[in-house]
């Protein structure tokens, strides 16, 4: 009797844990690859930027994380203020704080989009005396920076 309950027991323990077994086994080798191409992406990034520009972007990094947190704690204790001594300096303290947090999160998040979105071409034009004028090309999204 003993030995049938241990069976039953294996083979409901089996029935849900080995299809989960197996699946992952079978998403192993997937994301393996993906994990290595991943790591090869990075380390070929690395390896096109010298270490003070590294050093350089981490420093940056830790200054506007540091400022997001000052900011955030900033808004949370005037607010906390605001709420226990129930004043309105305090109320406008922390709107000031928020509004402060949203431009700064506002303006790095533009930023990292600014750094994904492609350039537009640019065309030179040269401002020489010429009488014949000759036609443009139309060229999509083009920007003319003046010489």
């Amino acid at each position: 009797m003993e030995i049938t309950a241990f069976i039953i027991i294996g083979g409901v323990w089996a029935a849900f844990l080995l299809p989960s077994f197996f699946e992952n086994q079978r998403r192993a080798s997937l994301s393996s690859t993906r994990s290595f191409a991943r790591n090869n992406d990075l380390l070929a990034s690395v390896a096109m930027q010298s270490a003070e520009e590294v050093r350089q972007r981490r420093a940056a990094q830790r200054r506007r994380r540091r400022s997001v947190v000052l900011l955030s704690l900033g808004a949370v204790s005037t607010l906390s203020a605001a709420v226990v001594t129930g004043s309105t300096v305090w109320l406008g303290a922390t709107i000031v704080f928020d509004v402060a947090l949203a431009g700064f999160v506002t303006a790095l998040l533009q930023a990292r989009a600014a750094h994904f979105r492609p350039a537009a071409p640019v065309v030179r034009i040269d401002a020489g005396g010429t009488d014949q004028i000759a036609p443009a090309e139309v060229v999509p999204s083009v920007r003319i920076v003046a010489g």
